[in-house]
Protein backbone atom coordinates (compact mmCIF):
# COMPACT_ATOMS: atom_id res chain seq x y z
CA UNK A 1 0.00 0.00 0.00
CA UNK A 2 1.36 3.43 -0.95
CA UNK A 3 1.90 6.24 1.53
CA UNK A 4 -0.86 8.23 -0.18
CA UNK A 5 -3.32 5.34 0.20
CA UNK A 6 -2.30 4.87 3.84
CA UNK A 7 -2.87 8.56 4.61
CA UNK A 8 -6.23 8.52 2.84
CA UNK A 9 -7.33 5.49 4.85
CA UNK A 10 -6.04 7.10 8.05
CA UNK A 11 -8.14 10.22 7.46
CA UNK A 12 -11.23 8.06 6.90
CA UNK A 13 -10.65 6.04 10.06
CA UNK A 14 -9.93 9.19 12.06
CA UNK A 15 -13.44 10.55 11.45
CA UNK A 16 -15.08 7.79 13.49
CA UNK A 17 -12.30 7.87 16.10
CA UNK A 18 -12.66 11.64 16.43
CA UNK A 19 -16.39 11.29 17.21
CA UNK A 20 -15.54 8.88 20.02
CA UNK A 21 -12.90 11.25 21.37
CA UNK A 22 -15.32 14.18 21.40
CA UNK A 23 -17.76 12.16 23.44
CA UNK A 24 -15.07 11.87 26.13
CA UNK A 25 -13.66 15.34 25.77
CA UNK A 26 -15.56 16.95 28.58
CA UNK A 27 -16.77 20.54 28.69
CA UNK A 28 -14.97 23.85 28.54
CA UNK A 29 -13.69 26.24 25.90
CA UNK A 30 -10.91 23.89 24.78
CA UNK A 31 -10.69 20.10 24.87
CA UNK A 32 -7.14 19.64 23.63
CA UNK A 33 -6.46 16.07 24.73
CA UNK A 34 -8.42 13.00 25.83
CA UNK A 35 -7.52 9.63 27.25
CA UNK A 36 -7.10 7.06 24.44
CA UNK A 37 -10.45 5.39 23.75
CA UNK A 38 -10.85 1.70 23.01
CA UNK A 39 -9.14 0.78 19.78
CA UNK A 40 -6.75 3.73 19.85
CA UNK A 41 -3.21 3.07 18.57
CA UNK A 42 -1.77 4.74 21.70
CA UNK A 43 -1.89 3.57 25.31
CA UNK A 44 0.18 3.31 28.48
CA UNK A 45 1.96 0.39 26.85
CA UNK A 46 2.95 2.46 23.82
CA UNK A 47 3.99 5.31 26.14
CA UNK A 48 6.36 2.96 27.98
CA UNK A 49 7.77 1.83 24.64
CA UNK A 50 8.50 5.47 23.87
CA UNK A 51 10.24 6.03 27.21
CA UNK A 52 12.42 2.99 26.58
CA UNK A 53 13.32 4.20 23.09
CA UNK A 54 14.27 7.60 24.49
CA UNK A 55 16.60 5.98 26.99
CA UNK A 56 18.25 3.90 24.28
CA UNK A 57 18.72 7.02 22.17
CA UNK A 58 20.66 8.76 24.94
CA UNK A 59 22.85 5.69 25.33
CA UNK A 60 23.57 5.27 21.61
CA UNK A 61 22.38 8.14 19.38
CA UNK A 62 22.33 7.47 15.61
CA UNK A 63 24.81 9.12 13.31
CA UNK A 64 23.74 12.15 11.30
CA UNK A 65 22.90 11.32 7.66
CA UNK A 66 25.84 11.93 5.37
CA UNK A 67 23.71 12.55 2.27
CA UNK A 68 21.61 15.42 3.68
CA UNK A 69 21.15 18.73 1.86
CA UNK A 70 23.21 21.78 2.79
CA UNK A 71 22.00 25.27 3.55
CA UNK A 72 23.45 28.71 3.00
CA UNK A 73 23.06 30.21 6.44
CA UNK A 74 19.26 30.38 6.45
CA UNK A 75 17.82 31.08 9.90
CA UNK A 76 15.76 28.28 11.41
CA UNK A 77 13.99 28.47 14.78
CA UNK A 78 13.42 25.05 16.37
CA UNK A 79 10.48 24.67 18.79
CA UNK A 80 10.56 21.83 21.37
CA UNK A 81 7.75 19.43 22.20
CA UNK A 82 5.33 19.38 25.14
CA UNK A 83 7.01 19.84 28.53
CA UNK A 84 10.42 19.92 26.81
CA UNK A 85 13.13 22.62 26.96
CA UNK A 86 15.58 23.76 24.29
CA UNK A 87 17.97 21.03 25.42
CA UNK A 88 15.65 18.48 23.79
CA UNK A 89 16.24 19.99 20.34
CA UNK A 90 20.02 20.25 20.56
CA UNK A 91 20.75 17.22 18.36
CA UNK A 92 18.50 18.48 15.58
CA UNK A 93 19.99 21.96 15.86
CA UNK A 94 23.54 20.58 15.85
CA UNK A 95 22.73 18.59 12.73
CA UNK A 96 21.27 21.63 10.97
CA UNK A 97 24.27 23.75 11.94
CA UNK A 98 26.56 21.09 10.52
CA UNK A 99 24.59 21.33 7.27
CA UNK A 100 25.11 25.08 7.07
CA UNK A 101 21.85 26.38 8.55
CA UNK A 102 21.63 28.98 11.32
CA UNK A 103 19.58 26.84 13.71
CA UNK A 104 18.41 28.72 16.79
CA UNK A 105 16.58 27.65 19.97
CA UNK A 106 13.22 29.21 20.71
CA UNK A 107 14.46 30.63 24.06
CA UNK A 108 11.00 30.42 25.62
CA UNK A 109 11.78 27.90 28.33
CA UNK A 110 9.88 24.65 28.79
CA UNK A 111 7.03 24.25 26.32
CA UNK A 112 3.83 24.27 28.36
CA UNK A 113 1.77 25.28 25.35
CA UNK A 114 0.63 28.67 24.02
CA UNK A 115 0.86 30.70 27.22
CA UNK A 116 0.83 34.49 26.89
CA UNK A 117 4.51 34.69 27.85
CA UNK A 118 5.58 32.07 25.33
CA UNK A 119 3.58 33.57 22.46
CA UNK A 120 4.83 37.10 23.16
CA UNK A 121 8.46 35.96 23.44
CA UNK A 122 8.23 33.81 20.32
CA UNK A 123 6.68 36.56 18.20
CA UNK A 124 9.42 38.95 19.31
CA UNK A 125 12.16 36.39 18.54
CA UNK A 126 10.62 35.68 15.13
CA UNK A 127 10.37 39.36 14.27
CA UNK A 128 13.97 40.03 15.31
CA UNK A 129 15.30 37.02 13.41
CA UNK A 130 13.46 38.00 10.21
CA UNK A 131 14.68 41.57 10.49
CA UNK A 132 18.27 40.47 11.08
CA UNK A 133 18.20 38.09 8.11
CA UNK A 134 16.37 40.56 5.92
CA UNK A 135 13.83 37.94 4.90
CA UNK A 136 11.34 35.50 6.48
CA UNK A 137 12.75 32.59 8.51
CA UNK A 138 11.77 28.94 8.82
CA UNK A 139 10.08 27.33 11.81
CA UNK A 140 10.63 23.67 12.71
CA UNK A 141 8.36 22.42 15.47
CA UNK A 142 8.46 19.08 17.28
CA UNK A 143 5.12 17.72 18.51
CA UNK A 144 3.32 20.57 20.35
CA UNK A 145 6.08 22.88 19.11
CA UNK A 146 4.83 22.32 15.58
CA UNK A 147 1.26 22.99 16.65
CA UNK A 148 2.39 26.36 18.03
CA UNK A 149 4.52 27.05 14.94
CA UNK A 150 1.42 26.77 12.76
CA UNK A 151 -0.38 29.32 14.90
CA UNK A 152 2.57 31.74 14.94
CA UNK A 153 2.78 31.49 11.14
CA UNK A 154 -0.87 32.56 10.95
CA UNK A 155 -0.20 35.53 13.22
CA UNK A 156 3.02 36.66 11.53
CA UNK A 157 3.07 35.22 8.00
CA UNK A 158 5.30 38.06 6.78
CA UNK A 159 8.07 36.73 9.05
CA UNK A 160 7.75 33.02 8.20
CA UNK A 161 9.29 31.40 5.11
CA UNK A 162 7.92 27.91 5.81
CA UNK A 163 6.81 25.62 8.62
CA UNK A 164 7.97 22.05 9.17
CA UNK A 165 6.10 20.07 11.80
CA UNK A 166 7.33 16.77 13.25
CA UNK A 167 4.60 14.52 14.72
CA UNK A 168 2.53 17.58 15.63
CA UNK A 169 -1.14 17.08 16.60
CA UNK A 170 -3.60 19.40 14.84
CA UNK A 171 -6.95 17.60 14.97
CA UNK A 172 -8.61 17.96 18.34
CA UNK A 173 -9.16 16.46 20.76
CA UNK A 174 -5.94 14.45 20.60
CA UNK A 175 -5.94 10.92 22.00
CA UNK A 176 -2.84 10.50 24.16
CA UNK A 177 -1.80 8.83 27.44
CA UNK A 178 -0.46 12.27 28.41
CA UNK A 179 -4.01 13.68 28.36
CA UNK A 180 -4.24 14.43 32.12
CA UNK A 181 -0.98 16.42 32.00
CA UNK A 182 -1.92 18.15 28.74
CA UNK A 183 -5.35 19.21 29.99
CA UNK A 184 -3.84 20.54 33.20
CA UNK A 185 -1.23 22.56 31.27
CA UNK A 186 -3.93 24.02 29.00
CA UNK A 187 -5.40 25.83 32.00
CA UNK A 188 -2.58 28.40 31.79
CA UNK A 189 -2.81 28.95 28.04
CA UNK A 190 -3.56 32.39 26.67
CA UNK A 191 -7.31 32.93 26.16
CA UNK A 192 -7.06 34.00 22.52
CA UNK A 193 -4.60 31.21 21.83
CA UNK A 194 -6.94 28.63 23.32
CA UNK A 195 -9.58 29.64 20.80
CA UNK A 196 -7.01 29.73 17.98
CA UNK A 197 -5.63 26.28 18.86
CA UNK A 198 -9.15 24.93 18.56
CA UNK A 199 -8.90 25.97 14.88
CA UNK A 200 -5.31 24.81 14.43
CA UNK A 201 -6.26 22.32 11.72
CA UNK A 202 -6.68 25.27 9.35
CA UNK A 203 -3.39 25.47 7.40
CA UNK A 204 -1.10 28.49 7.77
CA UNK A 205 -0.67 30.81 4.75
CA UNK A 206 2.90 29.60 4.14
CA UNK A 207 4.39 26.34 2.79
CA UNK A 208 3.92 23.51 5.29
CA UNK A 209 5.64 20.13 5.52
CA UNK A 210 4.06 17.74 8.03
CA UNK A 211 6.12 14.71 9.04
CA UNK A 212 3.87 12.07 10.58
CA UNK A 213 4.69 8.75 12.25
CA UNK A 214 2.31 5.78 11.78
CA UNK A 215 4.03 4.05 14.73
CA UNK A 216 3.60 7.00 17.11
CA UNK A 217 3.23 5.85 20.70
CA UNK A 218 2.39 9.22 22.29
CA UNK A 219 -0.34 10.76 20.14
CA UNK A 220 -2.81 9.13 17.77
CA UNK A 221 -0.86 9.73 14.57
CA UNK A 222 -4.03 10.33 12.57
CA UNK A 223 -4.48 13.58 14.53
CA UNK A 224 -1.20 14.79 12.99
CA UNK A 225 -2.26 14.36 9.35
CA UNK A 226 -3.38 17.67 7.81
CA UNK A 227 -6.13 17.74 5.22
CA UNK A 228 -5.04 18.23 1.61
CA UNK A 229 -4.44 21.89 0.79
CA UNK A 230 -2.22 24.01 -1.45
CA UNK A 231 1.38 24.24 -0.17
CA UNK A 232 0.82 21.33 2.25
CA UNK A 233 3.04 18.26 2.01
CA UNK A 234 2.66 15.17 4.20
CA UNK A 235 5.54 12.72 4.67
CA UNK A 236 5.20 9.49 6.67
CA UNK A 237 8.30 8.28 8.51
CA UNK A 238 8.17 5.43 11.00
CA UNK A 239 9.91 5.61 14.35
CA UNK A 240 9.07 6.63 17.90
CA UNK A 241 7.50 9.96 18.84
CA UNK A 242 10.10 10.91 21.43
CA UNK A 243 13.09 10.25 19.14
CA UNK A 244 11.82 11.64 15.82
CA UNK A 245 14.06 14.72 15.89
CA UNK A 246 17.10 12.40 16.07
CA UNK A 247 15.80 10.10 13.34
CA UNK A 248 18.22 10.33 10.35
CA UNK A 249 15.31 10.00 7.90
CA UNK A 250 13.55 12.94 9.54
CA UNK A 251 16.74 14.99 9.59
CA UNK A 252 17.27 14.28 5.89
CA UNK A 253 13.77 15.53 5.01
CA UNK A 254 14.05 18.63 7.21
CA UNK A 255 17.37 19.63 5.63
CA UNK A 256 16.01 19.05 2.11
CA UNK A 257 12.96 21.26 2.67
CA UNK A 258 14.97 23.99 4.37
CA UNK A 259 17.49 24.00 1.54
CA UNK A 260 14.70 24.98 -0.86
CA UNK A 261 14.26 28.31 0.93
Amino acid sequence: MSVRQSLKRARSRFVSSERANKANAGSGPLAFAVWPPAGSPVSLRSWWREVTARGLLHADPPDFPEDAAFGEGQTVIVLPGFCAPDLSTIRLRNFLKRQGFDAQPWDCGTNLGPTRTILTSLERLLSEAAEKQGSPVALVGISLGGTIAREIAKRRPECVEQVITIVSPIKLPVATPLAPLARFASLVWDGDARNAIARVAEPPPVPLTAIVNPQDGIVDWRACVPDPAPNVEVIAIEGTHMTMASNPNVQRVVAARLALS
